[in-house]
């Protein structure tokens, strides 16, 4: 599929350049210092929850962006599916949320040595998590406590590790996911319990407004996930929109002209051409497309910010899966990297023709990804099957092969 974009490669310093705050950003997170480290390079670490019929422990497989090979499979002490994955990538930690069980703490994984390095408790057993753009804190919503909370995320302070603040919302909002602006002012969070979208000021850590979103369907509309493009103009959310215990999903399209106060400007479901129960959404480095990962049918749904409309899909073999994915922002931000969990790979889709370039075999069920700069770990590889179901796929229960997107 082409959406006959032309985009010219883009190394990492411009885009933050096109982004609001970017220089400052810039300025702040510590590239150069970590570029010094030997041995560091740019990463897709991919996070596979493993097969517990089969006797197959979690694992994190890392890949080159270039040459798309696996570089290394690691052992790692339990899995992510959501991380905090777009902002300060020179680090050795990765913050998640949403691990699974009944696990109610933000953790963090350290890809050196594959340990689950930190718990910081949120009394939710559902938590979702971004990085500030300087990587000093992560900020935090915890669903079940209709809470934000904000943790100190860099090694090297007094605050790491420690919730430094949080913030209560509405009884019953049940926050589901947060997004972080490039210029780091605001967060932005769709409430699942109530049908609306909170906007978060980082300045003083306030709730800046709480926007309803339109009821256009019978029964609620369940908003659950979301992401703010990175010139900070538009936000997408996901809406489950559950009909007879079946997730369909649409798409809201939200204006941020007023940064502080979200307008709702479009809602796209399977009518415009959207596939079935978006899951997340993440942009191309120019904020001209959102790409909307479709789990239901396999498929990511391409948006033109700027139209609002549906300009394509990529396909990906049937019973996939797809929950998330991400770019490698350096000088290789044209490949975004999808884990199938529905089939032991890794899509890698080059923009802006959106065409799947390869499938990378990686564990069983990948679940998360990340782009990191850092060190391939010198540590024993872990001995798992590679790709085992790239082939025939791999049969999931009903719903959601995560609980974080499943029934509640």
């Amino acid at each position: 599929m082409n959406v006959h974009a032309p985009m010219s490669g883009i190394d990492r310093r411009t885009f933050l350049k096109w982004t609001a705050g970017g220089l400052a950003a810039l300025a702040a997170v510590r590239w150069q210092d970590a570029s010094a480290d030997e041995g560091r390079r740019d990463l897709i670490a991919v996070s596979s929850a493993g097969d517990k019929q089969a006797g197959v422990a979690p694992s994190i497989s890392l890949i080159d962006p270039d040459s798309y090979d696996v570089l290394a499979t690691l052992p790692l002490a339990g899995h992510f599916s959501f991380p905090a994955t777009r902002w300060d990538p020179a680090r050795d930690l990765i913050w998640s949320g949403v691990p699974g069980g009944d696990h109610q703490a933000v953790m963090a994984f350290r890809l050196s040595t594959g340990e689950h390095a930190l718990d910081i408790p949120t009394g939710s057993s559902q938590n979702y998590t971004e990085l500030t753009p300087d990587g000093s804190e992560v900020i935090a919503a915890a669903r079940f406590q209709d809470r934000y909370l904000r943790i100190g995320a860099d090694p090297a302070a007094d605050s790491f590790g420690k919730v430094l603040a949080t913030l209560d919302t509405y009884k019953g909002a049940n926050p589901c996911d947060i997004t972080v602006s490039a210029d780091g002012r605001y967060a932005y969070a769709p409430d699942r319990g109530g049908d609306t979208v909170t906007t978060i000021d980082l300045e003083d850590f306030s709730i800046a407004s709480t926007v309803p979103l339109e009821q256009l369907t019978p029964g609620p509309l369940q908003p659950y996930m979301c992401t703010v493009s990175p010139t900070g103009r538009v936000l997408l959310v996901e809406n489950a929109i559950v009909k007879d215990a079946s997730q369909t999903g649409s798409e809201s399209i939200l204006d941020l002209s007023a940064p502080d106060k979200p307008v709702e400007v479009a809602r796209l479901s399977v009518d415009d051409g959207l596939g079935r129960g978006p899951m997340t959404s993440e942009f191309t480095a120019d904020g001209r497309y959102g790409i909307v990962i479709c789990r239901d049918s396999s498929e990511l749904s391409i948006i033109n910010t700027g139209s609002h409309k549906v300009v394509g899909n990529v396909s990906f073999p049937d019973g996939s899966n797809p929950l998330t994915g991400t770019f490698a922002y350096a000088d290789h931000g044209d490949t975004f990297f999808v884990p199938l969990p529905g089939r032991d790979a890794v899509a890698a889709v080059k923009t802006p023709a959106f065409e799947v370039d390869r499938l990378i075999p990686v564990g069983p069920r990948p679940m998360g990804v990340v782009f990191l700069e850092a060190a391939v770990p010198d540590r024993s590889v872990s001995e798992v099957p590679m790709g085992a179901a790239l082939a025939s796929g791999r049969t999931f229960p009903a719903g959601c092969p995560d609980r974080c997107c499943g029934p509640v």
